[in-house]
This record gives C-alpha cells, sequence and structure tokens, in this order.
C-alpha cells in the first residue's frame, strides 16, 4: 500500500484487510500508526458487541470515549445488554453509561435488550432513546424466562413497540396481554416490511389487519387454544411457523378443551383456511398431535420429544401422513433407555398409501446427554440409528450429540462444567469411532448418500459423501467447506422439487 505522510493512501485496502483479523487482534494494534490503530477500533465496533456485567458496560464507555466517540458510537452496528440486573441493580454512574451509548448510536441495526421489563424500571429513559433509533432494523426485547407468562405486562413495554420510528424487519416482543387487538393493528399498520415476527400471549384473538409482510413467525401460547385459520388470517404468508404450547398435554387423557382444538382445527383445514405449504414447521408432538395442521411441510422439527416414545406409534403415522416432511428433525435424550423394544414402523419415512404420499429424504437427529447418566458409545450409537434407517429411505443424515448443560439455546456455555466432568466427557467422545458409525448406518440404508456429524458442539463439523457403483460402496470424508457447499445444494436441490 502506499504510503503519504505517514499514513496510508489505500483505506479501502486496510479497512479490507482490518475485516479479516480476529477481533482480539484488532485490540492489540496500539503499536502502529495513530491512524491504522482508530481504523482497527472501528472495525471491532462494527461487529456484534455484548455486555453481560457492568464491568464490560464501563470498558466500553471509556473505550468510546476516550477518542472521537460519534464516529466511534456511529460504527457499533450490532449490540446485545444482558447485564444481571435482577441480581445486581446498577449503580448511579452504570445507568449514566448505558444510556448515552444508547443515545450515541445512532447506526445501529439490531439492538437485543434482555429483562426488557426491568430494564425500563431502572432506565426511564430507555424506551424514547429506543424509539428514537431510526436506523434500528430489529429489535429483540425478552423478560426473564420465569416472567414470560406473567398476567401483568407493564404499559411502558406496550407503548415502547408503537413508539418506534425506524422500519424493522424482525421483532421479538416480551408478552403481550390476552386479546389486545388495537396494539397488534396498530403495529401492522406502522411496521409494513417485518419479515420476522416473535411474541408470547395468553389467547390469540383475530385480527382485521393482516401482518402480510411476515415469512418467519414464533408465537408462545398458554390456556387457550388459537383457530388455524385466526394464525392463517393473520399472517397469510408465514413459511416458517414455531409453536410453544406452555399449558401439558396428556396424549393418553385429552381433555374436552384438547378434543375441540382438534375439531375446529379440522374444520378450518377442509375449509382452506390454512396455509397452502410451510417451508419449516417447529411445535412439539403433542400439541401437533391436538392442533391439527394439515399442509405440506418441507422441514417438521418436533422439539422436547423422545425418539424412542413415539417412533411406532399410530398417532405419528398420522401426524407424518398429514404434514408429508420431506425433513424431520427430532431428539434422542440419553437418560432414557435407548434400546428400542419393538421395531420402527417403516410408515413414518416411506408412505404409498392413500391420497397423500410421502418420502422422507432428510434425517437430522440431535442426541443430548447429561452429567451422571452414561454417554452413549459407538455400539449405543449404531443401535439406536440402524433401527430407524434400515425401514428408511433416507438420502441426508445428520447427528449432533451435545452435552445438555454444555449448550443452551445454542450458545455453549461450558464454564459452567467442572474440570473433572470435562475430562471425562472428552475421553468418551474421544472414543467414538465415527466412521464405523458412518459405515454401519451406510451398510443398513442402501439409499444413504451423505453423512454429517457433530460432536459437543465444536467448530466444524465432519462430512461423509457415499459413493455407490457396480455394488461398490466408497465412503468418502470431505472438508467443512465442500461439506456445507455439498449439503446446502442437496437442500436446494429438493426444495426445487417441490
Amino acid at each position: 500500500m502506499q504510503q503519504d505522510g505517514g499514513g496510508f493512501r489505500d483505506w479501502d485496502v486496510c479497512r479490507l484487510i482490518l475485516g479479516c483479523l480476529p477481533s482480539n487482534d484488532l485490540l492489540q494494534m496500539s503499536c502502529v500508526s495513530k491512524a491504522i490503530t482508530e481504523q482497527a477500533f472501528r472495525e471491532r465496533l462494527t461487529r456484534p458487541i455484548r455486555l453481560r456485567t457492568y464491568e464490560q458496560l464501563s470498558s466500553l464507555h471509556r473505550f468510546v470515549y476516550s477518542g472521537d466517540s460519534s464516529s466511534r458510537l456511529a460504527c457499533v452496528r450490532t449490540l446485545i445488554v444482558a447485564l444481571p440486573i435482577y441480581n445486581a441493580p446498577p449503580s448511579v454512574t452504570s445507568s449514566d453509561e448505558l444510556v448515552r451509548l444508547l443515545d450515541g448510536c445512532k447506526s445501529l441495526r439490531y439492538l437485543e435488550l434482555q429483562w426488557y421489563d426491568r430494564l425500563i424500571v431502572e432506565y426511564p429513559r430507555l424506551p424514547s432513546i429506543v424509539a428514537s433509533l431510526t436506523e434500528l432494523r430489529g429489535f429483540d426485547a425478552r423478560r426473564n424466562r420465569r416472567l414470560e407468562m406473567s398476567p401483568e405486562p407493564s404499559i411502558e413495554v406496550i407503548n415502547t413497540f408503537t413508539a418506534l420510528r425506524s422500519t424493522l424487519d424482525r421483532l421479538h416482543l416480551p408478552w403481550i396481554p390476552a386479546g389486545d387487538v388495537a396494539f397488534f393493528q396498530q403495529l401492522a399498520i406502522a411496521q409494513t416490511r417485518l419479515r420476522e415476527l416473535s411474541f408470547s400471549t395468553y389467547r390469540f384473538a383475530p385480527l382485521s389487519t393482516p401482518f402480510r409482510s411476515v415469512s418467519r413467525l414464533h408465537l408462545t401460547l398458554a390456556h387457550e387454544y388459537p383457530r388455524v385459520r385466526d394464525i392463517y388470517r393473520a399472517f397469510p404468508n408465514a413459511r416458517d411457523v414455531r409453536i410453544d404450547w406452555k399449558s401439558p398435554i396428556n396424549m393418553l387423557r385429552l381433555t374436552e378443551a384438547d378434543t375441540q382444538a382438534c375439531h375446529l382445527a379440522q374444520e378450518d383445514c377442509r375449509a382452506r383456511n390454512v396455509w397452502r405449504s410451510l417451508d419449516v414447521l417447529s411445535a412439539s408432538f403433542e400439541y401437533l398431535h391436538v392442533f391439527v395442521l394439515t399442509c405440506p411441510v418441507r422441514r417438521l422439527v418436533l422439539r422436547d420429544l423422545e425418539l424412542g416414545l413415539w417412533f411406532w406409534t399410530d398417532q405419528a403415522v398420522e401426524l407424518l401422513s398429514r404434514l408429508r416432511p420431506r425433513q424431520l428433525d427430532v431428539v434422542v435424550d440419553c437418560r432414557a433407555p435407548m434400546d428400542f423394544p419393538v421395531p420402527v414402523d417403516p410408515r413414518l419415512f416411506v408412505n404409498d398409501t392413500g391420497s397423500s404420499p410421502f418420502k422422507l429424504a432428510h434425517l437430522f437427529a440431535r442426541m443430548w446427554f447429561y452429567p451422571g447418566f452414561r454417554v452413549p458409545d459407538t455400539n449405543n450409537i449404531i443401535d439406536v440409528f440402524r433401527k430407524v434407517l434400515s425401514v428408511s429411505q433416507v438420502e441426508l443424515f445428520r447427528l449432533d450429540l451435545f452435552d445438555a448443560v454444555t449448550v443452551i439455546n445454542n450458545h455453549p456455555i461450558s464454564a459452567g462444567r467442572s474440570t473433572g466432568y470435562q475430562r471425562k466427557l472428552a475421553q468418551c467422545l474421544a472414543q467414538i469411532d465415527l466412521f464405523a458409525v458412518v459405515r454401519a448406518l451406510v451398510d443398513c440404508c442402501p439409499t444413504l448418500r451423505i453423512v454429517v456429524m457433530n460432536l459437543d458442539a465444536g467448530p466444524d463439523d465432519k462430512y461423509w459423501q457415499v459413493k455407490r457403483s457396480d455394488g461398490q460402496v466408497v465412503i468418502e470424508e470431505v472438508a467443512p467447506y465442500a461439506g456445507r457447499q455439498m449439503v446446502a445444494s442437496e437442500e436446494r436441490s429438493f426444495s426445487l422439487e417441490e
């Protein structure tokens, strides 16, 4: 790069190089010229910033205001505030620091405020500051999980979202009162470009003004089943739907409310008050048994579900026949026995009978293990999934083995492990022969072409490609980048087939 008076002329090239450096390296550039150091600091500020402690908040405040604060704050794009406000209320200094930082982040694109209901009590100016962020495209306001379905939401929380001056792509609402139709009407009119919406409520009321732009929907509900037609009419263009149901459902003894909800859902589907198809549907198996949604689903995610409890039941066959997924995501809980007492029903994977035949092409399984319980070994894994894949025509199989203590909501928290547990876990995982698992599964499933595995939320997946010719089977391990491209191509191909 050319130099001019001790500085660089080619700043675009300099910024490109800085953009490729890890965050820690950017913070170690005080030994070079002042101009490059400032560019490195600004590059670091463009990356996501997470504030989990008051010490981190104070450190960021000092760093920003030790130089050209307006230019530095203009670089902040993503800010996640997760201060321990329930355990340690903020001091006067901390309150001033957070308000001052947010007020200066005029170019902020994504903001996440955890325990938002408590934050606005400690920081009264927070709602007006958030409302003034005109460049904001994503706003995620979360509450304490223990209070997620609290019966008395704060009116300040509600007012914040109706006063936003920005045009959002993504919005996570912490909690909305049951039947608060007026709020949703105002939101639908104000946020016409919203693509992703998430909220919790006791009861979903019909809306006269739909959210036509929303393609990704996450509902957390309790106590009263919504009508299929009401959700469909409110979000007619939704493609990715997740429903969390907080009330227990007894599959063996359905209540009168369960039965009525089932009949109403069937009525709505017969009247075509339902999506023609969905890309993703995520819910519990019990809820989908009652909430009788009938439409083709490309990917079905069954959460909080133990594979062996239902894999041979008529209810599961009926559910998959209704939704006809091409990909199925399931969970195997290793605290329960991992041997199936009866054969797996092949109708779960291939069903050529009836008016709606389907064939499952992709199977994603997550094996969860816990401290105090035996970590599955090579033979355990083979025994479980050999019974499953041997009656299927699956072409792509993915298996993730996770320590349930390590991964919560897709965020690694390995700091919570004891050293002894870490050492024992590492020894158990190191003894798993991944290639032996792949070989056994390929031998029992003649249609299997791609296998992906990940151990304990590791940074890189392991990929294998299966090639069959003239009775010969060749299994090749694929590099991570090429493997990701291979899986992406496979997913695109079956999306286009539909």
